[in-house]
């Protein structure tokens, strides 16, 4: 076939990254977003770009984007600890020294930093206020996208990147499920300041620190903070993060997640850990409820390939996980590197477009359902309502713990 013309649903940072790979590869694409302005989606805190991540980054963006990238991250983390609800280690790993400056090493960085070096670059290239409703085939083969504002656009393939709720996956897959866990997470934020530093816990300055309670509660926590010496236009500030969840039975609210209001969400939290550390309380308490949030924790159901066609799908539109293992974004920085190497082989000629579309979805749903299924074991683990079970957890941190040869070398096994 002649030059590929491509067409992506959704400014996330898979369907970003995968225009920035695509237009670097001379491909032609146009990528519609719902949004109406760039600045719409500010939602959410920071995520963590792990070397997965970083490599699909560096190599479908442009080096100064790459670098913008950098430079936006904030301060790499030196330990994962893990902590019983009165605070008390039950294990510490210690991460690999790692220069503030390295390409792939595991950084933290806000939302809205990232997604802005994404569009950077990409002003002709996206659409907004472009909100998808369907797709056809067209004459001649080619795939015709619908949007809500009566325009359409014309493409030789379509790219649902649109996320956990995906109108492509909708038409394309409409037998995909996306399924409710029974875990309920409420999130919130509060500024650092002296004040704020001296009251929360220390292992929160030096990276992820995952606090297990008595009664199968969750909470993370992590400080967001920035090298001293930088120069950059993006959100600098610093905070500290926190993320409670549990199983709904647990918190007794009949209200939708969704629907609970900043204080309403922030005095549940309050409930659960009332035998808490004081200092784990406290910050719950001074978070502004405007920064509250709660969601009810969805995974997608695994399904088997489906026969290819010219549209297809990346990330969380086919692949949506819970937040637990932190790689939802990562699996889908990785989808758009393969994307982009199957699209830019066909259109040099290499490889036939639906045989190199089928083998990239082969891959995609063999690597995405994995990382689903890690992710829901890894929630169901530390949120189980099992007396027994929490103990045993408890039990192998502190062995873990106390014996660094053992805990390297499952590291080494869960690197593999």
């Amino acid at each position: 076939m002649g030059k590929l013309k491509v067409m992506v649903i959704g400014g996330g940072t898979g369907g970003l990254c995968l225009a920035h790979g695509l237009r670097a590869a001379g491909i032609e694409v146009r990528l519609f977003e719902r949004d109406r302005t760039p600045t719409d989606r500010q939602q959410g805190y920071r995520l963590t770009i792990n070397a997965m991540g970083a490599r699909a980054l560096q190599s479908c963006l442009p080096a100064g984007n790459f670098e913008r990238y950098i430079v936006a991250s904030a301060r790499i983390s030196t330990t994962v600890t893990f902590l019983d609800h009165k605070l008390r280690r039950l294990l510490v790993i210690e991460l690999p020294e790692t220069d503030q400056s390295a390409h792939h090493a595991p950084r933290p960085i806000s939302r809205t930093a990232l997604r802005r070096v994404l569009l950077d670059g990409l002003q002709e290239v996206v659409a907004f206020g472009k909100t998808f409703v369907s797709f056809e085939t067209a004459p001649a083969g080619r795939i015709t996208a619908r949007f809500e504002d009566g325009s359409s656009a014309e493409g030789d393939v379509l790219v649902g990147a649109d996320g956990a709720s995906s109108r492509v996956r909708g038409q394309l897959l409409p037998h995909a499920r996306r399924i409710e866990t029974g875990v309920i997470s409420i999130s919130g934020k509060l500024a650092l300041g002296p004040d704020v530093r001296g009251i929360a816990p220390a292992a929160v300055f030096k990276g992820p620190t995952l606090i297990l309670g008595p009664r199968g509660g969750v909470m993370f926590a992590g400080a967001v903070e920035y090298p001293p010496v930088r120069s950059s236009d993006h959100d600098q500030d610093e905070y500290v993060m926190w993320g409670f969840s549990m199983q709904q039975q647990g918190l007794h609210v009949r209200t939708p997640a969704a629907e609970l209001s900043g204080e309403a969400a922030r005095t549940l939290v309050l409930e659960q850990i009332a035998d808490w550390s004081p200092d784990i309380r406290h910050l719950v308490e001074r978070s502004p409820a405007s920064s509250v949030t709660a969601f009810a924790v969805k995974s997608s159901v695994p399904i088997e390939p489906w026969t290819t066609s010219q549209v297809t799908l990346l990330g969380d539109a086919l692949h949506n996980m819970t937040p637990y293992r932190g790689i939802g974004a990562n699996t889908a920085l990785r989808d758009a590197a393969l994307l982009r190497d199957a699209l830019r082989d066909v259109d040099a000629g290499q490889r036939e477009l639906l045989p190199a579309l089928a083998a990239y979805e082969h891959e995609m749903i063999d690597r995405g359902f994995a990382a689903v299924r890690a992710s829901l074991a890894q929630m169901n683990r530390i949120h189980t309502r099992s007396s027994l079970s929490r103990l045993a957890t408890r039990t192998v941190f502190r062995v873990l713990d106390a014996a660094p040869w053992l805990r390297s070398r499952m590291l080494d096994l869960g690197a593999s």
